[in-house]
């Protein structure tokens, strides 16, 4: 009699058990979560349950699946098998947040924490207390980073977020490796680098180096007016720089006979070419020097500093407009042309020693050059050419004082070393002046 007693009470227990699982309460900790009920197969949308929290009936035939939903968090799928004793009230927490990403242009590579997960558009999830660094990238284009964190103590991530890329990027590959790269005037650092220019703007690039010419390039994201930069440019220092300084400050820097500066000059030497520099001032030896960008020459200087040397020759010379011009001088008719020729003749030979031709017939004279050197670094030679002039019934003869001036030690006869100078010797400076007062 106990023993049935027993096992009536233990059904008794068991139903009731059964019975009190047939329902359970699901309460979300998002009021406004929605609950579908799923269809088995394939986990498709068979109804709305409700909203926050519901009251689910659990089949004996079903695993009961069951969907909760809430737009920004990654949805949730659970399941109450009617075989399994289940507490009365069941709490569900949506935490991991969800976020929609799409990209503009839509071949653009979607990464997440340095691993590329798709194009055009793809789904964020960021567990609880977790955070995903989000890279957008295309060649060509600035890439955009963004950081989404999922932490009481951050920002919500959005729902939803769009990535235009609109700024375009530029690599620029720099030779020399050292050479330095400015970004609109501001050093952005030294080497190979990414350049970016924001939508709409113009950015201009510097790359420096000592010794070289700079290389400067514009480039513009202007859609509406202008093509798209290129998504690499080579910048390729190759024409050299020298950097001229004089003592003194005011002597002219020339090449190909164009003064292009006074005492400063940065010289720019093309790759495969040479450059002529002089460095001119009255009163000072003359500075020549070529500086070459060939292979197997030497290349140019940094700097060059040009202290010059001091003329000695202009010190020992008299500025004058008598150089190097023919000068009529008129004989004055109460002298006789024997008489003006002798003196004329007298006046040439007390400065110069050598005459090469004398034809008092024609009126003719000339003297040999008259050479001197100074200290080895110039060689001024010096003659005189004397011709009749006028006409018949007037004596009369041309005079004309050639001055001619060479760098270094330079033999007489290398016509083409010397050129006109525009002085003379102090002691040939009253020659002109002697026969004009003595013949006229």
């Amino acid at each position: 009699m106990q023993k049935k007693l027993y096992a009536f009470l233990c059904c008794c227990f068991v139903s009731v058990s059964v019975f009190a699982q047939s329902k359970i309460n699901i309460t979300s900790n998002i009021p406004d979560a929605k609950f579908f009920m799923l269809r088995e197969s394939d986990n498709s949308e068979v109804a709305e349950l409700g909203v926050g929290s519901i009251e689910l009936k659990l089949s004996k035939d079903s695993r009961n699946r069951i969907k909760i939903v809430k737009e920004g968090y990654e949805p949730l799928i659970k399941e109450y098998p009617r075989t399994i004793k289940w507490e009365k009230e069941q709490k569900i927490a949506l935490e991991n947040r969800l976020v929609d990403i799409n990209v503009e242009p839509y071949d653009a590579e979607i990464y997440v924490d340095g691993r590329m997960i798709g194009t055009k558009r793809t789904s964020l999830v960021i567990g609880k207390g977790k955070f995903l660094t989000l890279e957008v990238k295309k060649a060509g284009f600035a890439p955009i980073t963004k950081i989404y964190y999922n932490a009481p103590d951050r920002e919500a991530p959005p729902i939803k977020d769009f990535f235009e890329m609109k700024d375009r990027q530029v690599r620029l590959e720099v030779f020399p490796a050292d050479a330095t790269v400015q970004i609109n005037g501001v050093s952005k650092g030294r080497g190979t680098s990414d350049i970016t220019i924001p939508n709409g703007e113009c950015v201009t690039v510097n790359v420096v180096r000592e010794g070289y010419a700079d290389v400067t390039q514009v480039f513009c994201n202007k859609p509406a007016t202008d093509p798209a930069p290129p998504i690499r440019f080579r910048a390729a220092l190759e024409d050299r720089l020298v950097k001229i300084t004089t003592a003194p400050a005011d002597a002219n820097i020339e090449v190909a006979g164009k003064i292009l500066g006074v005492g400063k000059y940065d010289l720019k030497v093309p790759k495969n070419d040479c450059v002529e520099v002089r460095v001119v001032k009255d009163g000072f030896i003359r500075f020549i020097k070529n500086y070459c960008n060939q292979t197997n020459m030497q290349e140019p200087p940094l700097t060059e500093f040009v202290e010059m040397a001091e003329d000695e020759a202009y010190n020992s010379s008299i500025s004058t407009d008598m150089a190097n011009v023919r000068i009529t001088i008129p004989v004055n008719k109460t002298i006789a042309p024997e008489d003006a020729w002798r003196t004329l003749s007298s006046i040439i030979t007390r400065s110069f020693d050598v005459l090469e031709t004398v034809d008092y017939n024609t009126g003719y004279l000339t003297t040999s050059w008259q050479v001197q050197n100074f200290n080895g670094m110039s060689t001024i030679r010096t003659r005189m050419i004397v011709s009749s002039g006028g006409n018949s019934n007037e004596l009369t003869y041309v005079v004309k004082i050639i001055s001619q001036r060479t760098d270094g030690v330079i033999s007489v006869k290398e016509d083409q070393l010397f050129s006109d100078w525009g002085r003379l010797l102090k002691r040939y400076g009253g020659i002109i002046e002697e026969l004009q007062s003595r013949l006229q």
